[in-house]
């Protein structure tokens, strides 16, 4: 026990008593000592929340909290007052006190350096010892006593009662229990701080008695002033309270501690201003501070500090800011970076002018601008419901449990809301505001706040009760009775409606003819809120499923005024006669949406509108207002209509179009693979401003989130076309967002996810209308007549409209020539068969027309059903083998009158904006059928020519990325690696380098197998291009970790390019470094370095020293040096091959800037803490720049930032961006890919230096076992994990378990990489420290002693490590009891880490506090 005093044998009676104390609480959840750095008060210090230094993101698994118990109203008495206990707090349970303060342990533990005793002056105690050698000496037994030990300081805990800390009352009362508890203070007072009616401050007792603030403070001066506050309330615009602080500030340590994060400071009345302060003697009073108001640290603004000001730490309330004050009072004088806050009499307060309310809209973009994420939602969430504060601590707990009361106090403190009471218990918010709210929530949040209140808040009025059936079926509700108790939730119910509109629509109009009728009879004023009905203007269904009318709709033609309709003239060939359901367009209808001004703020890769889109209102108007209601919609053809053709993709376009000035963001995206998915949201990121990047894995999460979150914009739809496999496109859906995804697909699956539209064939009426629509002079009995032969399917109508029109041919001859063309076909009857005949006559016709069209089609045939640039069909490199077609291509003009033709008769539909054409899949069917055999082959041919004519750069160069994407999908679907043509497989490798370059790592390795699998069937598995496709899969399942697999492909492909290409050829000096990196990431190191050197010799004998290959292998040799320990030749090779680099590929290719970031490694594993810090600074940020911080090799680099800033002593910095480099990888790799393990290997290591020791320890324990399970247990990677383990169970306690691990790791490293090797001498210093820890100090000496001469001997004298290892034999050498020569030892030791390290590194100090030295070890990349 760290209290008990090494010279008393035995525990005293306080002692004990904190043993047992310490017991309970670890026995409740784990209480671990430790200690914690000190901040810096600037935003590396900033934590999410009260009590909380995590990230405020909650994970997958994290479990959802119970629901609270219903409990009655709050008294507005009761909560004003000060809680003794947590049964005190009205509709708060104890479990949810116990939540309140997530971290309570953790302040528990940064409290502990108060833990001191001194001598009373007052108290005494018997003597037991003295009294006996009296007794033995003058033989009379009389007690003699001596000076009582007692705990050294008191605390004084003052809370802010204004009503603004009314939402920090759980977390408060928490706080109070727990220092209550705490043995570190003699007594534990607290009082409350409120105004009295002349607005001058006063100190309450908790049962409500003023008290005096002289009665605070104690003569001693051994008194701690703790005051809480956010200082929001009143009493700090007042002068008297700079008074109060004073006066406990001469007395005494005075704090201010600040529930909000130290983002929010500015927006209350405590002005934070950073200064250096020092403490000249423990617990020395506020006032006795020396302060330094230091440039570097002033504000242009701060004004001048007078000679009586006083500055008081302003700290949050969380365990790293608490620790940082405690030690501050308990520590060795010195001067530290602090924040305060300054109470000087010779400046007035600061009023703060609040201005006039902005308008509710402005308000709302104003409060998503400077709130946090979390708060924003949360504010979204609330606005459908009633503002009381029990209430509200119940519905965050429910809806969104991954935030805290930090969120609810930003919500309440901002400017949407208004306090109603004076407790600060009863909100709302102005007028304008919970509608501007709702309009950026989604429709099912508001349903889904109104189901919880029902459940959770019945009140005494019943008010909530019947909630739950307005929402599940609001036509069955009766009609609302307003009275006194109900009108605040009626009018809040009202807004909600309105704002749900649809279904609900109906019930609204009745609540608020309801609201106004009491209005009336009350005098009320009218609520302009709810003055205009905010419901869709679209019809809506009624109660007894009628149709009523929403809002008044224009009149149609023949009315009054009406709005101009589109003219009917029967002398321009436009037909009068509409559809019975469908009644004229107005100019309004037909213009919507058309005019840039009107349309959304993002759109794109929308297909082009169908000018002659004929029909489907009612499906439409359905859609409509499913997706008003639901946030997901699939439009799907009946069951029986399997290939489409029904119209879906074209619904869904004209919905697009007609709301487009209804959404902020619509965007198409083609879905039949996935890669076509990912490209488009990486688009889509880029047109949301998001900074992307290009790289697949780590832009769509990005993109994901931000719609999920609604940044930039809320109100946004994603259409997901032809998304044929839910399993795959609905991992892409960014999940309870605020804006709505439309789904169209041939898969019936999407209907038990998501509200399905099922679309039919036409309606006769809409056939007819479309076949008049291009030929107004055909009888309607013939129209009738061939929709009835056709199907009434849209496709094969708009192919029977189109040749009518284009041919002029009658009616019934068409029909004779479909009929034809079904007996030639001898297909079974069904769902195709009028489209493939419809297709067949048009194609029949266009033969005779121009047989190079139809030829054009023959070869698109095997592209994918996406667009095709017309580029393709431009600089053909040889003849396509069909003479028609090879002459069209030659010649520009005729090729224009080529796809004219075609789009005649409706085969393809061509996108002039796009510069594309696209066929339908059905008719990719026809034309593929209409191909004899003999020509099959040939015209595949074609369409692989065609599309390898312009071979693509660098796969490896984003500005290639986007024409890799066009063509992939073309690529893949017409198999082009099937052909014949060298170049064309040329063109097939690089799309498979490509996707990893792009980071689509699934598909490059399925196609990848795909490509080796054939060609090892046709062209043999000694082709070159064979092994290119082999090394690349190889490449694939390494970098995925799957290195067994990896090993096998790369042994056989080496091998097979030394029997056909021998050593010297540069592919086989290239395959010989994929081998060496198997062997690396096997853990045979020694091995992979031969391997490596081998290869490098080789390639500067037969191919140069300055070739590309060269350098790779020159780079390779290097990676395998620092593996083997020997960082000197590493960084001697590395520096060579970085200026070479620079010579041949220049300053910012990704070559050099990987070889630069080895050398920073081997900088810092030389020693060079300091320079190879800056050196990987500046190499992070020339990555950032030129690829974006989502790159994966970004990533890589701030894995090593982050392991450098950490060396380099900046811990903070280090810690944040551990943590993001680790959930990086996991997101783009998963948790048990080696990148992955060794980022969390890492963050362990940071979270163990920050004193976060329960999760270092689960963390550390993780990675053990993952690298146990991914590589084996004794691959040296595992072993490190193993000895950083080992030192967080030390730092527990568990001495013994620390041991067992270090030792096992040190002995097979010895074994392994030798005696010599610097992570071998790490893994032995570590383990003296185990040694030491359990006083067998002769071992730890003997060990420490040993491992000294190899660290001077092989790393050199001034190597941290080695200075580490020195400082722990001058701690052993003090337990051995030879002090001079300690003393000797620790002073020259001091001297040099000053020296390598800087005066201020986290080492010096923790040395300075005699702290054995921990050597941790970060694993290298393979």
């Amino acid at each position: 026990m760290d209290g008990i005093d090494p010279a008393r044998t035995h525990p005293d009676a306080y002692q004990v008593a904190d043993a047992v104390w310490l017991a309970a609480m670890i026995r409740e959840g784990g209480y671990e000592p430790e200690s914690v750095p000190w901040p810096r008060p600037g935003p590396a210090a900033v934590e999410p929340g009260i009590g909380s230094d995590r990230d405020t993101k909650s994970g997958p698994g994290d479990a959802q909290p119970r629901p609270l118990p219903v409990t009655e109203e709050v008294p507005a008495e009761t909560v004003g007052r000060l809680i003794h206990h947590p049964a005190e707090i009205p509709g708060l349970a104890e479990s949810t006190l116990l939540s309140a303060l997530p971290t309570g342990r953790r302040l528990a533990r940064a409290l502990n350096p108060f833990k001191r005793r001194i001598r009373s002056s007052t108290g005494t105690e018997l003597d037991e010892d003295v009294t006996a050698e009296w007794a033995a000496e003058t033989g009379v037994w009389l007690p003699r006593f001596r000076p009582a030990q007692e705990r050294w300081l008191g605390l004084t805990v003052i809370i802010d009662g204004s009503a603004s800390m009314s939402v920090w009352r759980p977390a408060l009362t928490s706080l109070r229990l727990l220092l209550e508890r705490h043995s570190a203070f003699r007594a534990v007072r607290t009082f409350h701080l409120s105004v009295d009616d002349t607005g001058d401050p006063r100190v309450q007792t908790p049962n409500g008695g003023i008290r005096s603030p002289g009665e605070l403070l104690d003569p001693t001066g051994r008194q701690i002033f703790l005051v809480i506050t956010d200082g929001l309330g009143a009493v700090w615009r007042q002068e008297p309270i700079g008074r109060l602080l004073r006066l406990w500030g001469s007395c005494g340590p005075l704090v201010l501690v600040n529930p909000f994060p130290q983002r929010y400071w500015r927006l209350g009345n405590l002005i934070p201003r950073p200064c250096r302060i020092r403490v000249p003697r423990p617990a020395a009073a506020t006032g006795e501070l020396r302060v330094r108001y230091p440039a570097d640290l002033s504000n242009l603004f701060d004004p001048p500090t007078s000679a009586g000001a006083l500055a008081v730490p302003l700290v949050e309330l969380s365990p790293r800011w608490l620790s940082w004050w405690a030690r501050l009072l308990t520590g060795p004088p010195g001067w530290t970076d602090a924040v305060v806050h300054v109470v000087d009499p010779g400046l007035p307060p600061e009023l703060n002018d609040s201005g006039d309310d902005p308008e509710p809209e402005a308000a709302v973009l104003g409060f998503r601008r400077t709130a946090s994420p979390r708060a924003f939602r949360l504010a979204t969430l609330l606005a459908a419901a009633p503002l009381e504060l029990p209430l509200l601590h119940r519905l965050q707990r429910i809806l969104l449990p991954e935030s805290e009361t930090v969120h609810l106090a930003e919500v309440l403190a901002g400017p949407l809301v208004r306090r109603v009471d004076a407790a600060g218990t009863r909100f709302d918010f102005p007028a304008g505001v919970r509608e501007a709210l709702l309009a950026r929530a989604s429709r099912d949040d508001a349903a889904r706040v109104l189901r919880t209140i029902a459940a959770h808040r019945p009140g005494r009025d019943g008010a909530g009760s019947h909630l739950a059936h307005v929402i599940d079926a609001p036509q069955s509700v009766p009609d609302p009775v307003v009275t006194e108790a109900t009108v605040a939730m009626d009018r809040i119910e009202l807004i909600v409606l309105l704002a749900l509109s649809g279904p609900y629509a109906t019930r609204a109009r009745r609540l608020r003819e309801a609201i106004d009728a009491y209005d009336r009879r009350t005098g009320t004023p009218a609520d302009p809120s709810t003055t205009e009905d905010r419901a869709d203007p679209s019809t809506v269904p009624a109660e007894g499923g009628e149709s009523v009318s929403a809002q008044p709709q224009p009149e149609r033609p023949g009315g009054p005024a009406e709005e101009a309709t589109f003219p009917i003239n029967e002398d321009f060939g436009l037909s009068s006669g509409f559809l019975p359901d469908e009644a004229p367009l107005s100019l309004d209808e037909i213009v919507r949406g058309q005019s840039p001004d009107q349309g959304p703020k993002v759109w794109g890769n929308v297909p082009p509108r169908n000018p002659v889109f004929t029909g489907r209102r009612a499906l439409l108007e359905q859609l409509e207002r499913r997706l008003r209601t639901q946030n997901v919609a699939a439009v799907l053809p009946q069951a029986l209509h399997g290939e489409g053709g029904v119209g879906k993709s074209q619904i869904a376009i004209e919905y697009a179009y007609r709301h487009r000035d209804e959404y902020d963001v619509i965007w198409w995206v083609p879905s039949e693979r996935p890669a076509q998915v990912l490209a488009s949201l990486i688009e889509l990121g880029d047109q949301l401003g998001l900074d992307v990047g290009n790289e697949v894995i780590s832009a769509v999460p990005k993109v994901r989130d931000a719609l999920r979150a609604g940044t930039p914009y809320g109100n946004w739809l994603l259409v997901f076309d032809n998304a044929e496999n839910p399993d795959t496109v609905r991992d892409y859906f960014p999940e309870e967002g605020t804006g709505k995804v439309l789904i169209t697909s041939r898969n019936q699956d999407w209907s038990q996810i998501a509200e399905s539209l099922e679309v039919d064939v036409f309606a006769r009426g809409e056939s007819v209308r479309l076949l008049l629509r291009r030929n107004p002079g055909l009888p309607e009995a013939d129209a009738d007549r061939l929709a009835e032969v056709l199907g009434d399917l849209p496709l094969a109508i708009e192919h029977a409209s189109a040749w009518l029109h284009t041919t002029g041919v009658a009616a019934g001859d068409y029909l004779r020539l479909i009929r034809e063309k079904q007996d030639q076909l001898d297909l079974t009857p069904g769902y195709d068969l009028p489209v493939i005949a419809a297709a067949n006559v048009a194609l029949d016709r266009l033969a005779v027309e121009n047989p190079a069209a139809v030829q054009l089609l023959q070869v698109c045939s095997f592209f994918a059903p996406e667009p095709i640039s017309r580029d393709l069909f431009e600089g053909v490199r040889g003849p396509m083998g069909a003479a028609e077609l090879d002459e069209t291509l030659k010649n520009p003009s005729r090729l224009s009158d080529t796809i004219r033709d075609i789009q005649k008769y409706v085969l393809a539909r061509i996108d002039h904006r796009g510069n594309s054409l696209q066929l339908h899949r059905l008719v990719q069917k026809v034309l593929q059928d209409s191909i004899p055999p003999d020509r099959r082959s040939l015209l595949e041919h074609g369409a692989h020519i065609l599309l390898t004519g312009v071979r693509l750069g660098d796969p490896a160069d984003p500005r290639q990325w986007l024409g890799y994407q066009a063509l992939a999908s073309h690529l893949t679907n017409s198999r082009a690696w099937t052909c014949e043509d060298d170049w064309a497989r040329g063109v097939m490798v690089d799309l498979v380098r490509f996707y990893f370059y792009w980071g689509g790592y699934d598909t490059g390795q399925d196609l990848a197998q795909q490509v080796l699998d054939d060609w090892r069937g046709r062209l043999g598995a000694e082709h070159r291009q064979t092994l290119s496709a082999a090394k690349w899969l190889g490449y694939y399942l390494w970098v995925r970790g799957d290195f067994p697999r990896a090993a096998v492909i790369q042994q056989e492909t080496l091998q097979l390019y030394l029997d056909t290409a021998g050593p010297n050829d540069q592919e086989t000096i290239d395959a010989m470094g994929m081998v060496a990196s198997t062997l690396r990431s096997s853990g045979q190191f020694t091995a992979a370095r031969d391997f490596d050197l081998r290869a490098f010799r080789t390639a500067r004998r037969s191919i140069g020293e300055n070739e590309p290959y060269t350098l790779i292998a020159a780079h390779n040799l290097g990676v395998s040096l620092r593996l083997t320990g020997e960082f000197g030749v590493a960084r001697q090779l590395d520096a060579d091959t970085y200026r070479r680099r620079i010579a041949v590929l220049g300053h910012d290719h990704p070559e050099t800037l990987r070889t630069l970031n080895n050398l920073t490694i081997d900088e810092r594993e030389c020693g060079e803490y300091i320079r190879s810090r800056q050196m990987v600074e500046d190499n992070y940020d020339r990555y950032a720049r030129l690829f974006g911080v989502g790159h994966q090799e970004t990533i890589r680099i701030a894995r090593n930032l982050a392991v450098a800033r950490r060396r380099a002593g900046d811990h903070s910095g280090a810690f944040k961006l551990a943590e993001d480099t680790m959930n990086r990888f996991r997101d783009r790799f998963g948790p048990t890919q080696p990148d992955t393990i060794a980022a969390a290997l890492n963050f362990a290591v940071d979270l163990r230096e920050s004193d976060d020791l329960p999760r270092a320890r689960e963390l550390a324990e993780q990675t053990a076992a993952d690298y146990r399970e991914t590589l084996g247990a004794e691959h040296p990677y595992t072993l490190y994990a193993r000895t950083n383990l080992g030192i967080v169970l030390r730092l527990l306690g568990q001495v013994e378990d620390s041991e067992s691990h270090n030792r096992a790791a040190w002995d097979s490293l010895r074994r392994q990489l030798g005696s010599q090797h610097i992570l071998t001498l790490t893994c032995g210093i570590n383990l003296a420290s185990d040694l030491a820890a359990q006083q067998r100090h002769e071992e730890a000496y003997a060990l420490d002693t040993e491992i000294l001469d190899l660290c001077r001997h092989h790393i050199g004298e001034d190597h941290p490590s080695t200075l580490a290892c020195s400082l722990n034999l001058s701690f052993d050498l003090t337990a051995l009891g030879r002090t001079a020569e300690a003393d000797a030892r620790f002073d020259a030791t001091m001297t040099a880490y000053r020296r390598v390290l800087g005066p201020d590194h986290p080492a010096i100090k923790a040395a300075t506090e005699r702290v054995r030295a921990n050597c941790d070890v970060d694993p290298m990349q393979f």
